[in-house]
Parts: structure tokens; C-alpha cells; sequence
């Protein structure tokens, strides 16, 4: 089958769609039924893309959907995975009045004329359908971490007062809660590092900022800690679980609106937020038997896994879904 990726990614750090579309598109190099085209022009079976965004390496073009309908004469089949809505994403200013309400319009417009939506998580779908999407053939789909987070060595040795935990976010915005991983650098007995962005308006207290890192240089960090702290809420389904979990990290999550709870399961502990203290003292006793469900169950969270199911969602397209249709 020939796929165009109508995402372009980086190899540096970006976010979870850039992240999960380059360590996607490696798997599918080494399947012999499978043949990327490199532009748009080009006669495809399958059009996979993450909205309407052509990522980084298009310096964040979108496409219309005039263009996408274009694309789609010689009949190929679209498949769409969801990402994210701006009044979804983003707090309510002018700005999201207008162009966020045209922008999420848009969104909508083409899941409804996909073939196959892929939403990340059921928080994600509920998201979507709650703001108009009605699309004839939908599945859900969680992400999956790229093989370099991978670690098969001893976890990190933990001693009373030794504490470590990493937290990452690509994005400075108010949803990610970085007030909470200030919070938690403030308790005793506790080293808290932050991969990536931090907004300017939060006092980062204690916390180790470390900057962007590219995904070795991640991996090293996760393998140095004890947790992975993951304060966000409204994620539709955050890749950097799926890798802290891959390097043998119990998350730290939010309880709040989200996929957290969704996708960690019994990988981790919900934070009190009331409590951060509690929240940390229950989960250090708990430390052994968390590692021992993410060392059983951390299968699920690789690339190869989502791969797989998304591969089968490109079979099933091609023997049943529709063409392009609609306006």
C-alpha cells in the first residue's frame, strides 16, 4: 500500500504528535507491503494525517480542506488521527474566538469526512463528538513510545530522603500545571528535574530545569529517577507517558479532566492535590509493586504495538472505508 504522511516531522524535540509520527513512520519502513510518497501530487492508497497540520518540517503549514479534497480524486482513502482542538487546548481570548472557532470548525469538518478516525484515547473521543463530530467509522488507539526510551536495566536505586522525579512538558501553557511540579520541589527529601519548555510566570522553585533534550539525552534522565510526574490535565492522550513508562517509570498523574488515569492504570498514583506530601509518601511504599506492574505490563506502551493496530486500521480502510466526500 502507498501512504503519504501529510505530517512532517523533526528529528528534535517538538511534542507528542511529532514525537509518535517519526517513531510510527520508522516502524512502518520495515513493512515489506508499504511504500511512503513524499508529496501530495503524488497517486497514494492512504492519506494518514494529524489533522490539518503538516508539522515542523512544514514549518507548521496547514492544509485546507480544498486541498485535501483535491488529493483525494484519485480515490485514496484518509485517514485521520485526532489531535486536539483549540478551545479545547487553549484558554478563551479574542484570538480563540476567532481563529480557534474557524480553526476547530475545520477540524471537525474533515473527521466528519474521513474514512477512519483515530482517536488517542476515549477522553479524546468524548472531546469530538461533543463538539460536532459524527464521522462514519471511528476507533481508539493509544500512543506508543519510540524503541530508544526502552530500559532493560535495574531501576534506580532508592534510599529514604533520595527521592527523584522527572517531569517534561513541550509546551509552557496553563494546562500542563507547572505550579505543581513547583508544589512538589518544595517537599523535603525530594529532586525534582523538568525536561522542555517552562512558562515565565510560574516561580520554578526548586525545581532542576534542565531544557530541551533530545530523546537519548530523555532517556538517560528517566533512567536517573524513581518517578515521572505528570500534573497535566485535558491531554488527550500524552506521549511522554507512554515513554516514561517504557524506561521503567510509575507516573504521578492528575486526577483532574484528562486521559491520565485512562492510560496509566495501574502504572502509577493519582496525585492529592490537597495532599502532595500523602500523595508521595503513599507512593514511595508503593514504589516495588509499581515498578512490578509497569516491568508487566510495558509492552503496551511501545511503537510497536500502536503500529500494529494503526497498520490494521490502513488494511481495513482500503477493503471497506469510502472515498472523500461532502464540503
Amino acid at each position: 500500500m502507498r501512504i503519504h504522511f501529510t505530517y512532517r516531522t523533526i528529528e528534535g524535540p517538538w511534542g507528542g504528535a511529532n514525537n509518535f509520527t517519526r517513531a510510527f513512520k520508522s516502524y512502518l519502513r520495515n513493512s515489506p507491503d508499504v511504500v511512503f510518497t513524499e508529496r501530495l501530487e503524488e497517486p497514494a492508497d492512504i492519506m494518514f494525517m494529524n489533522q490539518l497540520g503538516q508539522g515542523p518540517g512544514s514549518d507548521g503549514r496547514k492544509l485546507t480542506l480544498r486541498e485535501v479534497r483535491n488529493a483525494c480524486r484519485d480515490h485514496r482513502r484518509v485517514v485521520v488521527r485526532a489531535v486536539n482542538l483549540e478551545r479545547h487546548a487553549f484558554r478563551h481570548g479574542p484570538r480563540n474566538l476567532v481563529f480557534g472557532v474557524l480553526n476547530d470548525r475545520a477540524v471537525v469538518k474533515l473527521l466528519n469526512l474521513a474514512d477512519i478516525v483515530v482517536f488517542q484515547s476515549l477522553y479524546q473521543r468524548d472531546i469530538f463528538t461533543a463538539a460536532g463530530y459524527r464521522g462514519r467509522s471511528n476507533t481508539i488507539i493509544h500512543n506508543g513510545a519510540d524503541p530508544v526510551y526502552w530500559n532493560d536495566a535495574p531501576p534506580a536505586a532508592f534510599e529514604a530522603g533520595q527521592l527523584r522525579i522527572v517531569s517534561a512538558s513541550a509546551s509552557p501553557r496553563a494546562s500542563k500545571r507547572h505550579d505543581i511540579v513547583a508544589a512538589m520541589s518544595r517537599l523535603g527529601g525530594v529532586k525534582v528535574m523538568h525536561c522542555g519548555m517552562w512558562p515565565e510566570d510560574v516561580d520554578p522553585r526548586n525545581v532542576r530545569l534542565i531544557g530541551k533534550l533530545d530523546r537519548a539525552e530523555m532517556a538517560r534522565v528517566f533512567a536517573e529517577a524513581h518517578f515521572f510526574l505528570h500534573p497535566a490535565v485535558k491531554d488527550p492522550c500524552p506521549n511522554v507517558i507512554f515513554e516514561a513508562i517504557c524506561s521503567g517509570l510509575p507516573v504521578l498523574y492528575n486526577p483532574g479532566p484528562g486521559s491520565s488515569a485512562e492510560i496509566v492504570g495501574g502504572n502509577g498514583v493519582a496525585l492529592d492535590l490537597d495532599n502532595l506530601a500523602d500523595t508521595l509518601a503513599s507512593a514511595v511504599s508503593q514504589l516495588d509493586s509499581l515498578r512490578e506492574n509497569v516491568r508487566a505490563t510495558r509492552d503496551y506502551y511501545t511503537i510497536e504495538r500502536a503500529a500494529r493496530q494503526y497498520h490494521d486500521v490502513f488494511r481495513a480502510a482500503l477493503n471497506g472505508g469510502g472515498a472523500m466526500e461532502g464540503s
